[in-house]
């Protein structure tokens, strides 16, 4: 109740200044007598905060891609619509005066100010923790609409809830900096007695809790972030690193329902003990303990209810806003923010397929074999599904514990060079690797000592050039070679633009001075790789994307042998423990192998195509004597070119008939509104204000169309 006052009483205010700011708006002339003013301000602010309330939503949920299209200048337009809706709502207390579309569109530019400012006073927009867990029950049902790839009402929906959350953590952290702030704790206090309310946390903290309001697919972003701790300072390091333990389960409830669907049965009925209470909660799942019916320890991870739906939407939002980010500005393109988004997106899609985990554990077990210090568990495949996988259970502590390592006895050092030898197998002789190594998925038995991987849901692969050339890097910065690391990183690279390859040969070279050959301490990847990529970015080149995640992982197991042990090189050992291996490989019985199998492959090849090309040899000599020898033409690169011609006309055909259809709602609306009423009486039943409103919506849609035509043709023009 005490909300809904405050509510009341913040619109009005909004109401009564831009009214009195709005040279073309005005209070009906007969309204003169002050309690009768104030009587008619709380009205119209309760009609206000009722059409925002209602209408709002509807329009952003149809409207979501122009708002992002327009890089949010559409908003100006819904807010100009819901101060003319409130004009029609009150048409007895509001009087806008000709030409009324433009007083509409500055009223309601100034109202949206007002109301933003008037709310963060009060503590209206206040971000609330919701500890229910519980997925919103219209998710289910969106999930079910037809679409595709892409369903639009979903990601307008994700668009405003994301917006909205932004805002309003946002408001908060700057709020809490002015003299305000002491005002806007009071109201919280007032407004919510019984809710959990974000107020006086630091900005790391707040950060924090905004990502996990966002939903799973920003809590990887933040734990992606988190995982880079060598660019963050040591507060914001430790706020989000909470985002790989730290994250409010889903209630039970929820869990055996997915079960139940998955596998068919509840899960009293599928295993023989089955734990309510969540053994772990993570950003995309929950795990439980539970035991099979053979008796095997096992633990049963359940995916988020609706995640599919949700995550999926988010990914189609930020691809749209970088999109139209890269289309506005050349910065953006040239820094490549497309890849990384389609990077990010593919790695958080295969993370919501449980079978392509499955996948994953299976055949890291098998590469790990020959290491009988690495455990990977077990998939149990009859009680797993896409949402839902039991495996092994496996005891341990994250390998950062070093209190825990010591008091088990474990040689801190023996074990980091243990692990660097594990994950340069996975990353430079396999090429299949975790992907995301941070300690809350790498664990250690403190009774045998072994490495155990867990979420195996980012997996890593590399080709043999790959591999060859990661060595390479490696190899280049450990001995200073800055020649042959900018070789090595051009051939990996996509080019976004033209660039000075002697420049970047020489930008290369300084770094690699600096931060290797006359730095005071050995040198590491993470002081070293983040500036060369961002080097890269600045030259407009990007990694391949594989490659980049080896990166990450690599520098996420020098981060990890960094905490075991502080005086261990990352660099030296990983070049030592490659160099024994290839050595290894050099030995007279490998080559010999090696040789023999390849041999065989060469000549199973020639077997199987010998009658094949006799046949087209037979045919070739057929040709020459006949005088008519036919030559084959690869055409793709016509066929592409061709193909983006027909894109560009149908672009245009496209423009032509949309700039048609708002020209003829433009003149049209505007035609009907100037004729006199009794000679369209066959419109008699549609209101008069449906034709101003249809006339304000073509305008603004058609002067929208006009500017972006513009700019796109100076654009054009530029390139």
């Amino acid at each position: 109740m005490i909300y809904f006052i405050v509510r009341v009483i913040v619109n009005a205010l909004a109401v009564a200044l831009t009214i009195a700011i709005t040279p073309g708006i005005d209070l009906a002339p007969d309204l003169e007598q002050k309690m009768i003013i104030l009587l008619v301000y709380l009205i119209l602010g309760t009609a206000f905060g009722l059409i925002n309330a209602l209408i709002r939503p509807l329009v952003l949920l149809v409207t979501g891609t122009l708002v992002i299209w327009t890089m949010g200048l559409f908003t100006f337009v819904i807010n100009g619509l819901m101060f003319y809706l409130l004009s029609i709502l009150t048409p007895n207390l509001v009087v806008i005066n000709s030409p009324a579309i433009i007083w509409v569109i500055l009223a309601g530019a100034i109202m949206g100010v007002v109301v933003t400012i008037l709310e963060a006073i009060f503590g209206l927009d206040s971000p609330v923790i919701d500890d229910t867990g519980k997925s919103k029950f219209y998710w289910r049902w969106l999930g079910l609409l037809p679409g595709g790839r892409r369903n639009r009402i979903v990601e307008n929906i994700r668009l405003k809830q994301v917006y909205d959350i932004i805002r309003r953590y946002s408001i908060d952290i700057m709020v809490g900096i002015t003299p305000l702030a002491g005002f806007r704790r009071y109201m919280q206090r007032l407004i919510y007695p019984t809710k959990q309310v974000i107020a006086e946390e630091s900005p790391p903290k707040a950060i924090r809790l905004m990502l996990q309001d966002l939903g799973p697919t920003y809590v990887k972003l933040g734990q992606m972030i988190a995982s880079r701790s060598e660019m963050l300072p040591e507060e914001w390091e430790a706020e989000l690193s909470k985002l790989q333990s730290e994250v409010d389960p889903f209630p039970y409830e929820e869990a055996h329902r997915i079960i139940t669907e998955e596998l068919g049965s509840p899960p009293e009925e599928c295993f023989t003990s089955f734990e309510t209470e969540p053994f772990a909660a993570a950003s995309m799942a929950q795990v439980y303990r539970a035991t099979l019916p053979e008796g095997e320890d096992v633990v049963v991870k359940v995916e988020r209810p609706d995640i599919n739906v949700t995550v999926r939407g988010d990914l189609n939002v930020i691809r749209n806003v970088v999109s139209t980010l890269e289309k506005r500005a050349e910065w953006a393109r040239n820094f490549g923010f497309s890849g990384m988004v389609e990077e990010f997106a593919e790695n958080v899609t295969e993370e919501l397929d449980y079978e392509n985990e499955a996948y994953n554990a299976r055949r890291l077990k098998q590469t790990m074999n020959e290491f009988d210090y690495v455990s990977v568990p077990t998939i149990y495949g009859e009680y797993s599904t896409s949402k839902v996988i039991t495996m092994e259970y496996m005891q341990g502590v994250k390998i950062t514990e070093n209190k825990a390592l010591d008091a088990a006895g474990i040689d801190r050092e023996e074990l980091a060079r243990a692990f660097i030898r594990v994950i340069n197998k996975q990353v430079m002789i396999d090429g299949f690797f975790h992907g995301d190594p941070h300690p809350g998925n790498v664990l250690v038995e403190l009774e045998s000592g072994n490495i155990v991987f867990l979420d195996l849901g980012m997996m890593g692969q590399l080709t043999d050039e790959e591999r060859m050339a990661l060595f390479d890097v490696i190899w280049s910065l450990k001995y200073g070679d800055s020649h042959n690391l900018t070789r090595t990183l051009l051939r990996l690279s996509a080019h976004f633009k033209e660039i000075d390859e002697e420049e970047l040969q020489q930008d290369i070279d300084r770094l690699v001075q600096r931060y290797v050959i006359y730095s005071d301490s050995p040198p590491q990847l993470s002081d070293v790789v983040p500036v060369v990529l961002n080097l890269l970015f600045v030259y407009g080149l990007q990694l391949d994307r594989s490659f980049t995640i080896a990166l990450k992982s690599m520098m996420q197991t020098e981060e990890l042998v960094r905490t075991l042990a502080p005086e261990l090189s990352f660099l030296n050992a990983a070049v030592e423990e490659v160099q024994g291996v290839m050595m290894e490989q050099l030995r007279g019985d490998v080559i010999y192998d090696g040789l023999k199998k390849h041999s065989l492959k060469t000549a199973k090849t020639i077997v199987v195509n010998w009658p094949r090309w006799q046949r087209s040899a037979a045919k070739w000599v057929e040709q020459l004597e006949s005088g008519q020898f036919a030559v084959r033409l690869d055409t793709s690169d016509v066929n592409k070119n061709i193909n983006q011609v027909e894109k560009s006309l149908n672009r245009s055909v496209r423009s032509l008939v949309l700039a048609l259809l708002l020209v003829g709602m433009l003149l049209g609306s505007a035609i009907i509104s100037l004729a006199p009423i009794q000679e369209l009486r066959f419109l008699d039943f549609i209101p008069f204000d449906v034709f101003v409103l249809v006339f304000i919506i073509a305008a603004v849609l058609a002067f929208v169309y006009v500017m972006f035509a513009i700019w796109s043709a100076w654009r054009d023009h530029k390139r």
